[in-house]
């Protein structure tokens, strides 16, 4: 007997990871077996082509802290280990086909094992790391995925503060430290925060105050372990819009009112974002630019029942206040905290507090599923589903029942647009919703001992409701058009330059084939931002930009353009910003003015009816080129803040460039990495100016003598020569990174040591 005894044991501890494997593979099937790609919002935009600049620059041997292929070069940070390592052993698209499944995984295991500390049964934690790892909140955080990956760390790290407040030894500290040291480097500041908040909440009180010697040297520990990713952070922040505070206004946009909360029990109450059109969401009056920051916050009424169940004693009251805490700081500008928001403007968009909510409701959901004998629930929370069930047979029965109903309170149910969603999608989701939910609560009142058959039923809920948050495209989706290959091919031989594009969102009047329409299907936009070099996408080609755009608030002082300005119809009032970037190719749907850009070609990419045309700039200024008189200011001190802008005044009538010739002088532009350059100048006596972002960790040297590097107008570098034949490297050095590396490394001996040299039961 002892051999199935030992494979049924075997098969008990394998089976809740297993559960999670099955549904992490029935969401992620796309990328994971058939190789599709996520495109999904910052996914195209951003992550994944900073993913390939980063993954070329480890293999080349170098950590980036400075991106040259965006904002006309910028500071660039990426701290994460795993992300690192994933990126240095296996590439970019590796790293975002499989990444995003590990750290769902890492999720819901992480939501078990706090349930277990919080004391759920095993059906219970299992449940709970379900419910949190399928919920809206973080199957809509891989968009961005700064957020998700902090969010499954957050019920490790708390998990982690209940085995240090409990046990007291120092091996717990040194996890605890680890784990949040592992947060904080995705750099998602919000979710960190709130990890924080969550862990006052859950385990505040005496047990803080008893363990205050140990988490203490934890806390510097931590600190020690995050010591790049903190620094690089600082440094990161320097002479940006978010460094500087955003307005109350931006601070508390995304605000979640009082019904883009009842979307959290309410499936698809806006019908989904992922259209191609305005046909299939009606959501845009109740969101900041019409569309929604956190695309789902759906935990959905099975969820809210079994959270009921838990009831108020004990360790759920602490969830509920959590919970609460949570709806209340997601509401923000709607809510009573919104001065306390308001006042933190470093951090915006309220909405993504909810998070708090949602650990909250999936721990008290585990912990409501083993409680047998649940004290009495309120009558109208019983019938909450089987309400929300007979809401979707009315709604295909009656559409226009709702805007009769609720047309008072909300208008909006009476357009064309809420009544599609309401035909279409509100019976396909609240009646399966209402039932399943409905279903767990019949089988936990009929036979108890079937609780991991009642979890199913609200993972099923949960999974067909958010399956789709994250749709995937075919392997090709990255790559350029052929007709458009062509162009960027031809253009790239013409030597170094900057492209800026115009995306379809900013080109008014764009003709689309038909069929997209009768598809819906948002990856065509996407496809198109890609196919129009939009944003960061350029990178992917190899190719470099300026004046990408800046929705967070990161890129330095006058990187950027306004969104006012970023409309072909204006291109004039930018002409002489792009020209005095390196910028020599522009990407538009629409034409531009002639006598300032001449067309160099046109592509036709597959759904769009109007041309893409590729301009190129007549006289736009070199990437590094001699004056002969420049007023510039010295490089402002280590510490010291940004120096004033300084004029350039020789530009661009005295220079050569790219090995011509001329009385003046000329220089050769040479990027060895991410960090390096190299300048031959040859000349009379002047200024060697580089139009690359200028920032106070450019070191120059000319052979083993440091030469001063200059801040000109707007924001780029120049180097005063000698003259003659000279050859001079320039170097990014933050000063930084050498002591929080070392910090790191001796936080990284010190924990190792605690973990592996101290007994476990000490």
């Amino acid at each position: 007997m002892s051999g199935p005894r030992r494979l049924i044991g075997r098969w008990r501890r394998c089976a809740p990871a297993t559960g999670y494997a099955l549904a992490v593979l029935l969401l992620f099937w796309g990328p994971l077996v058939e190789g599709r790609v996520l495109f999904f919002r910052d996914v195209a935009l951003q992550y994944y082509p900073d993913y390939v600049f980063a993954a070329a620059s480890l293999r080349g041997g170098v950590w980036p802290l400075w991106n040259p292929t965006a904002d006309a070069g910028a500071p660039f940070l990426l701290a994460y280990p795993v992300d690192l390592v994933l990126l240095a052993a296996f590439g970019a698209r590796a790293t975002l086909r499989f990444g995003v499944p590990l750290h769902l995984f890492v999720a819901m295991l992480g939501a078990r094992h706090l349930a277990r500390r919080l004391g759920a049964g095993a059906s219970g934690a299992w449940a709970a790391g379900l419910f949190y790892g399928t919920s809206g909140y973080v199957l809509a955080a891989v968009n961005l995925l700064q957020i998700f990956q902090a969010a499954a760390w957050m019920p490790w790290v708390l998990s982690a503060l209940a085995l240090c407040l409990r046990k007291g030894t120092p091996r717990g500290a040194a996890y605890l430290a680890s784990l949040a040291a592992l947060q904080a480097s995705t750099l998602s500041a919000e979710t960190v925060l709130q990890t924080a908040v969550a862990g006052g909440v859950l385990f505040g009180g005496r047990a803080l105050v008893r363990r205050w010697p140990l988490l203490v040297p934890a806390g510097a520990l931590a600190l020690a372990l995050a010591a790049p990713a903190l620094a690089g952070l600082a440094a990161l922040l320097e002479g940006t819009r978010r460094a500087a505070g955003f307005a109350a206004g931006e601070a508390l946009a995304w605000s979640a009112g009082p019904v883009v909360l009842l979307e959290a029990f309410v499936p698809r109450l806006f019908g989904d974002v992922h259209t191609f059109s305005r046909v299939g969401f009606w959501g845009q009056d109740f969101f900041e630019g019409g569309y929604p920051y956190m695309i789902s916050l759906y935990v959905g009424p099975g969820v809210l029942l079994l959270a009921a169940r838990a009831g108020a004693g004990g360790v759920a009251r602490r969830l509920w206040v959590l919970a609460l805490l949570g709806v209340l700081l997601s509401a923000g500008g709607h809510g009573p905290l919104a001065g306390v928001l308001e006042a933190a403007r470093v951090i915006r968009t309220p909405v993504k507090f909810f998070l708090l909510s949602t650990l909250a409701l999936c721990l008290l959901a585990g912990v409501g599923l083993e409680r047998r004998r649940p004290r009495r629930v309120p009558v109208a929370l019983l019938s909450l589903p089987l309400l929300l069930a007979l809401a979707g047979l009315l709604a295909f029965a009656a559409p226009d029942l709702p805007g009769r109903l609720f047309g008072a309170l909300l208008p909006q149910l009476k357009d064309p647009g809420a009544l599609h969603v309401v035909r279409h999608a509100w019976p396909s989701f609240f009646v399966p919703s209402g039932l399943l939910a409905a279903a767990s609560l019949t089988v936990l009142g009929l036979a108890p001992r079937l609780k991991a058959a009642a979890a199913l039923l609200v993972g099923c809920d949960l999974l067909v409701v958010n399956a789709s948050l994250n749709p995937s495209a075919p392997a090709r989706f990255y790559e350029l058009h052929d007709s458009l290959r062509g162009l960027v091919s031809q253009a790239s031989a013409a030597g170094r330059h900057r492209w800026f594009s115009y995306g379809v969102a900013n080109s008014p009047g764009v003709a689309f084939a038909p069929e997209l329409f009768r598809i819906n299907a948002d990856s065509w936009l996407y496809y198109f931002e890609r196919q129009s070099l939009w944003s960061r996408t350029k990178t992917l080609d190899g190719l470099e930009g300026a004046f990408d755009e800046d929705r967070a608030g990161w890129a330095p002082e006058g990187a950027t353009l306004s969104p006012a300005e970023v409309h072909p119809a204006l291109y004039r009032r930018i002409h002489d910003r792009l020209r005095g970037a390196n910028v020599r190719w522009v990407v538009s749907f629409q034409e531009l003015p002639a006598d300032l850009v001449s067309p160099r070609g046109r592509a036709q990419v597959p759904g769009v009816l109007t041309p893409l045309v590729l301009g190129e700039l007549r006289d736009p200024l070199p990437r590094a080129f001699w004056a002969r008189d420049c007023a510039v200011g010295a490089a402002p001190a280590e510490g010291a803040g940004p120096g004033a802008p300084v004029h350039l005044a020789a530009a661009p009538a005295n220079w050569r460039c790219g090995g011509g010739t001329g009385a003046t002088g000329r220089v050769e532009y040479e990027r060895v990495d991410a960090h390096t350059v190299r300048l031959r100048a040859t000349g009379d006596p002047g200024f060697v100016v580089v139009l690359d972002g200028f920032h106070r960790s450019w070191q120059a040297f000319l052979g083993d003598t440091k030469v001063p590097v200059l801040c000109a107008v707007p924001r780029y570098l120049a180097l005063p020569t000698p003259g003659g034949a000279r050859d001079f490297v320039l170097r990014f050095e933050p000063r930084w990174r050498e002591p929080a590396l070392v910090s790191c490394l001796i936080g990284l001996i010190m924990a190792a040591a605690t973990v592996f040299w101290t007994r476990p039961n000490a």
